[in-house]
């Protein structure tokens, strides 16, 4: 399972009582690939377009579940299926909830190819379902700047009474305004809000906007104090997206790998291993964990963070040489590669 997967799966667990599932599973095949490194790497993996046509067909099928396999379908097809736009747009008009809303998040994985769709996914922001409101917006942010048309109606979804609604809304603000800051900014506030949920959303949102989301930085850094272990491990995982802009936030990331919760020792890992060589003060937590916790995956974790550290982690390569004897072999995978690293890089 790669660790796009486990972000989403982790997102989905963690926010698992708002909503129905399938829009979850959605919003997180969505979202994974909101930064332009996911993106560039959904355009390499494009799909053949064969079934597109009969796809587009089954949106008209009597079964719902039929319609809305088809739009998921399409969904995974993502930018191949960009004959499929005027079916997948007609069906943002289905009777059933959960077809919207898989139609309106097939369009945001087809992305620019889906500009067409800005007004119909606009009028969607108003659904009496919060659900497919959300999908509307974050399907508007994957379109990009093509759906600028649609910033009046997101500016109104930002107002709402509903925290997670405005979230999807400054998201896709984010990525449509010329100004992403205030965006930014409010969604950064919203760490704070009282509910788990909410704020375990925004700090996934803000890791998807990636480096555009750099201001949240100091935010995020408190996060990792957040008394929901599911916050701490999300806001962990967006330091990490943000990559060396994340590097005032190494201290606080490498006391987390003394968390309660292995899931948030491994996202805190994860993350340092993603800031790189910026990360070189988390050395010597990193050894620790490494040889000190009780979890594969945290070891597995820190092995990779040190590895990706590079020179400034020569200090671990006793502890990394002592891990090529470990039982587990994923360990001892992990150590091979990761010494190598740090000595190419010497």
């Amino acid at each position: 399972m790669n660790r796009y997967l486990k972000r989403s799966l982790l997102a989905i667990a963690m926010i698992g009582t708002v909503g129905t599932l399938i829009f979850l599973q959605q919003i997180a095949f969505l979202l994974g690939n909101l930064t332009p490194s996911n993106a560039a790497r959904a355009d390499e993996d494009e799909a053949e377009p064969a079934a597109v046509k009969a796809l587009a067909e089954a949106l008209k099928d009597k079964d719902p579940e039929v319609r809305k396999n088809a739009a998921q379908s399409l969904g995974r097809i993502g930018k191949s299926a960009k004959s499929a736009v005027p079916a997948l747009t007609a069906a943002l008009r289905d009777g059933e909830v959960d077809v919207r809303g898989a139609s309106a998040l097939a369009l945001g994985r087809i992305g620019k190819e889906a500009g067409s769709a800005a007004g119909a996914l606009a009028e969607l922001l108003k659904d009496k379902d919060h659900d497919v409101r959300g999908a509307a917006a974050l399907a508007l942010s994957r379109i990009g700047k093509d759906a600028k048309s649609a910033i009046p109606a997101l500016k109104d979804l930002a107002k709402d009474d509903d925290k997670q609604l405005q979230a999807y809304a400054h998201c896709a603000l984010a990525v449509l305004e010329d100004n992403a800051k205030p965006h930014i900014e409010a969604l950064a506030e919203s760490l704070t809000d009282k509910s788990a949920n909410v704020r375990g959303i925004v700090a996934y949102i803000l890791g998807e906007l990636g480096p555009l989301a750099k201001d949240a930085v100091p935010a995020l850094v408190e996060a990792l104090k957040d008394k929901d272990a599911g916050v701490r491990s999300v806001s962990a995982q967006a330091l990490g997206e943000m990559g060396a802009s994340s590097k005032p936030a190494v201290s606080g990331l490498a006391s987390l790998l003394k968390d309660e919760d292995a899931d948030v020792r491994v996202a805190a890992a994860t993350s340092l291993m993603e800031i790189g060589p910026d990360a070189k003060e988390a050395v010597p937590a990193l050894i620790e964990a490494l040889l000190k916790d009780k979890d594969a995956n945290v070891r597995e974790s820190a092995i990779a963070a040190l590895g990706e550290i590079g020179t400034a982690a020569k200090s671990a390569i006793p502890a990394l040489s002592q891990a090529l004897k470990d039982d587990d072999a994923d360990i001892r995978k992990a150590a091979a590669l990761a010494l190598g690293k740090i000595q190419e890089m010497d």
